[in-house]
């Protein structure tokens, strides 16, 4: 499949299907099945928790490249929440507050 770009600088296949208004879907997407895996880690299991921070962050990533719309917002702000929640505050506790064993 080749892939060029056309129609107004937005990413198309061969087939003439635009991939960048799919990505706003597939980050909201990827939130979902993020959140789904970050839910056992508030029980305590912590093996979902790696896989649930790489999800978000290829979920984040999606949303910045994703066109204009709903889809692109609810993948922004749930998919850097998870990333928040997940990886950037519990790195804030442990390096200022919680340094003493």
């Amino acid at each position: 499949m080749k892939y060029g770009y056309e129609n107004n600088g937005k990413i198309m296949a061969e087939g003439g299907i635009i991939l960048k208004s799919k990505l706003g879907v597939l980050s909201a997407i990827l939130f979902f099945i993020g959140l789904v895996s970050y839910i056992p880690v508030l029980f305590g299991n912590d093996h979902f928790l790696l896989g649930g921070l790489i999800i978000s962050v290829i979920g984040f990533l999606f949303a910045l490249i994703a066109e204009k719309g709903a889809f692109k917002k609810a993948g922004l702000i749930g998919n850097c929440m998870i990333i928040f929640i997940a990886a950037i505050i519990p790195f804030i506790v442990t390096t200022f507050f919680w340094n003493e064993p």
